[in-house]
């Protein structure tokens, strides 16, 4: 590699370990506040540094990639190599760049061999790029996913030259395409098809043949195990008996030799059970029971594999059971081992080692946020998904709890305004007395501020945020954070009224820019406060300008991007002198706070 990759690569490494939770063990406040102060600046000199090596260094390398010699190629391959492990993920934006550039230049150089490659690794990229949007409603997704299918299915298409290639590494490319095709198809029957088609290619000898020294057993395998994914939809009463058909035989070819070892790996024990269950073949009392087993006999501290799979993927898929199961037998005592399951989760979750946290932790993580069932007697979503955010997006927090004050500023001021300002909030419209109702006001608007980003928490954008700006990719995926965070409140009664808030606050006050296009400000009753955290966040967004800039800015866009009614009231003086010290402050109190609760959950 050259210095300027190595360089890129030792600044992001430097980052993520900067970027680790500091627990605030025996310091003082002040002591870990000034580490937590030191550790953000040297996270953004590293930034800066970053910027400046894409800028001057891989960037105009990239846009005059047609005459590039072996040596440049490779460099560039090695480099992109280092980004992307596929366990820790360092850099997938930079790792999609570089091979999406090299496919343009293997087109321009008609090289069948490097466009075959790079479709591959391109689609890999894609894939775990995607994994952010993890759990977003498909219809705002699909065309991402499409994509991603769209360049596996290119690669794919090569088998037709199969026998014309003379790279046996070219032909495993090949293969590795077309089985991936069914990771991103949204639709089962295609999946279950595609896997299908696989599972004949890799058993064939024809195919084999050509290429002896590919590893077709682990080929079998992994497709084996992809076509008995399907499982979870063998109960859904619309597979053809050739469809049952394949997914019986992957099942039965990946899980019946674990089942019959002597200790039996979770990772792959639990599937064969949901399978016996979607099958039929289990019912549900004993398919409760085997999960409770598998739930208690793994320790909290567990923090491997399997411990993953045991504290936290069957907790969830526990819960995933009552809630289908409404009127099962013995509901009570189920609810009750669902409470200390759900405990032993987040003892897993919060205590997990720092370094050991990867792209299947981050799975975890999302598995959590996505589908976690409040019922009666379990934590609220509200309170587990601020300890989440608090132990994982620390920056995140912060900022939000910075955005939350400014709102707090906002509204007291409608209020005082306006005292009916708020009254298309139920919950704000019924209390009488005037003083409470300033409070509920007050507290409510901070709320808001700490859940309008929670969507961000279950992608990886924090992290990149704080490495380099985003790229065009990434920003259209970013965007999805307002229907992601808008799904998972509007879902929890303990946090369904801070779902619009989440889901407009990059709206414009007019409907004539921003987005998302699903937020329509007239039909939502928290529109006045969705109102108020839009001009929040624009401060947040922007509190590096002069304050003079900044109100000028505002003012500019009255009536367009902000409420009139809020506009006026922010400009006025001892309002907007109140705002511009917030934006000013270094956040200690904020900080503080944060250190309290840490001690205090650690102290737990």
């Amino acid at each position: 590699m050259q210095k300027y990759q190595e360089r890129y690569i030792e600044n992001t490494k430097a980052i993520v370990v900067l970027r680790k939770p500091e627990p605030a063990g025996e310091a003082s406040f002040s002591a870990w506040f000034a580490a937590q102060r030191k550790k953000q600046e040297e996270i953004e000199r590293l930034k800066a540094e970053n910027l400046s090596l894409l800028e001057h260094e891989l960037f105009p390398v990239l846009d005059n990639l047609y005459g590039a010699d072996d040596t440049l190629i490779r460099e560039l391959e090695a480099f992109a190599d280092e980004l992307m492990d596929w366990r820790t993920n360092l850099d997938c934006g930079i790792y999609i760049l570089i091979h999406d550039a090299l496919l343009s230049l293997y087109r321009y150089r008609k090289d069948r061999d490097g466009i075959i490659r790079e479709l591959y690794r391109l689609g890999m990229g894609l894939y775990y790029q995607n994994r952010s949007i993890q759990g977003i409603r498909d219809e705002r997704t699909v065309h991402f996913y499409f994509e991603n299918e769209m360049v596996f299915t290119e690669g794919g298409s090569y088998l037709k030259f199969f026998d014309r290639i003379d790279d046996e590494e070219t032909k495993g490319y090949i293969i590795r395409s077309l089985a991936n095709i069914a990771i991103c198809a949204k639709d089962m029957h295609r999946r279950i098809a595609v896997s299908a088609r696989i599972l004949e290619i890799v058993k064939d000898p024809y195919y084999r043949g050509l290429a002896p020294n590919l590893p077709w057993d682990v080929f079998l395998r992994r497709t084996e195990q992809q076509m008995s994914s399907n499982r979870n939809v063998l109960s859904a009463g619309d597979l053809s008996k050739e469809e049952l058909a394949a997914v019986f035989e992957a099942c039965a070819a990946v899980f019946e030799p674990e089942k019959e070892a002597e200790t039996p790996n979770i990772r792959w024990l639990w599937p064969y059970y949901e399978m016996e269950y979607s099958c039929g073949f289990a019912d549900l009392k004993t398919t409760l029971e085997r999960m409770e087993q598998l739930i208690e006999s793994v320790p909290a501290e567990n923090y491997d594999v399997s411990g993953l799979y045991a504290n936290v993927q069957l907790p969830i898929y526990y819960g995933r059971l009552l809630k289908a199961n409404p009127q099962m037998p013995e509901k009570p005592r189920r609810l009750k081992f669902l409470q200390s399951a759900y405990a032993k989760m987040m003892r897993t979750m919060l205590t997990f080692p720092a370094d050991q946290t990867d792209d299947f932790f981050a799975y975890n993580l999302i598995l959590v946020l996505t589908d976690y069932y409040e019922t009666e007697g379990v934590p609220s979503y509200a309170g587990l998904a601020l300890q989440l955010m608090r132990r994982y997006a620390e920056q995140l927090y912060l900022q939000s709890m910075q955005t939350g004050q400014l709102m707090e500023v906002l509204a007291e001021a409608a209020y005082d305004a306006y005292p009916d300002f708020f009254d298309d909030v139920d919950f704000l419209k019924e209390e009488e007395d005037p003083d409470e109702k300033r409070r509920k006001i007050k507290d409510y608007a901070g709320e808001c501020g700490l859940f309008l980003d929670f969507g961000l928490i279950k992608m990886n954008f924090e992290r990149v945020q704080q490495t380099r700006n985003l790229l065009e990719y990434e920003f259209l995926l970013y965007r999805l954070h307002t229907l992601s965070g808008y799904d998972d409140l509007a879902a929890r009664p303990s946090a369904g009224r801070y779902a619009d808030v989440a889901l407009g606050h990059h709206s414009w006050y007019n409907g004539a820019g921003g987005y998302p296009s699903e937020y329509v400000r007239n039909d939502s009753p928290y529109r006045q406060m969705t109102d108020v955290a839009a001009l929040a966040v624009y401060l947040m967004e922007n509190r590096k300008k002069d304050t003079a800039e900044l109100l000028s800015d505002i003012l500019e866009q009255e009536g367009r991007r902000f409420s009139p009614m809020l506009t006026a009231l922010a400009a006025e003086t001892g309002t907007w002198e109140k705002l511009t010290a917030i934006l000013a402050d270094d956040n200690r109190e904020n900080c503080r706070k944060l250190y309290e609760e840490m001690r205090l959950q650690a102290d737990c």
